[in-house]
């Protein structure tokens, strides 16, 4: 048990912003951090539907769409918008293999992440101006989704070599299973609320068609091609919410 709350708040203090009064670190708890991503993404779900509501009160329709589409970047301190734009350099510039790599590791930010980043911009902030009250609840669920996705690839996948998890040792089988029975505890929730359900299929698919372009692409998986698979699936859910309304 001790472990698992090691891994916990390795994993929260890791990929969250948030303040976290207890930050151990357990290498022995190191292998375990994945199979905590889906419940921190719960925590961000829930921050991200009470402050969208908040700002579906209190803010210009402008101005609310603005928060609920800046709050994923937010609450986790812009590292998976990091992984975001340095992929899109890598996978957007159309060189070799070892030049691709090589600019995934770059520390400059090139022209096509950029590009990249002012259209998952556009496209997060426009689909959020079309969100209604009934479809707040879908984004309880979506940070689950696409962590589910980002641990279950990074488990399975083949790494880059200078990925920080070609190193990542455990039982992996069991750590899979864990991540697969969140998954299907998030759709089963989601399909007793009924609606959010479509929201969640569809990010899902983004995120495999995402995941396995920039695997193609550059051989393997790290931790910049998942953040580039879960921005991008993401903002495909917030299209989907924007287009399909649910009855509250």
């Amino acid at each position: 048990m001790k472990k698992l709350c090691n891994a916990f708040c390795m994993c929260y203090s890791m990929f969250t912003a948030l303040p976290c009064p207890y930050r151990p670190w357990d290498e022995d708890a190191r292998d375990m951090m994945l199979v905590c991503l889906p419940i921190v993404g719960a925590l961000l779900g829930l921050l991200w539907a009470a402050l969208g509501a908040l700002g579906m009160m209190w803010l210009t329709p402008a101005l609310r769409a603005a928060l609920i589409a800046a709050l994923p970047w937010l609450l986790t301190g812009f590292i998976h918008l990091d992984g975001y734009m340095d992929t899109c350099d890598a996978i957007l510039s159309w060189r070799p293999l070892e030049q691709r790599l090589h600019i995934l590791k770059d520390v400059h930010t090139g022209a096509f992440a950029v590009v990249g980043l002012g259209l998952l911009m556009m496209f997060s902030h426009s689909a959020a101006m079309g969100l209604e009250w009934s479809d707040l609840r879908a984004l309880l669920f979506v940070p689950v989704v696409s962590r589910c996705g980002s641990a279950f690839c990074v488990l399975t996948l083949q790494p880059i070599g200078h990925s920080e998890y070609a190193k990542t040792e455990g039982k992996a089988a069991q750590r899979i299973a864990v991540v697969a029975i969140w998954l299907i505890a998030v759709i089963a929730c989601a399909i007793c609320l009924r609606g959010p359900v479509l929201a969640l299929l569809a990010e899902t698919a983004v995120y495999v068609a995402a995941m396995a372009w920039a695997c193609h692409t550059l051989k393997g998986v790290s931790g910049d091609v998942a953040g580039f698979a879960l921005s991008t699936a993401e903002c495909a859910a917030l299209i989907a919410l924007a287009n399909i309304h649910f009855p509250a």
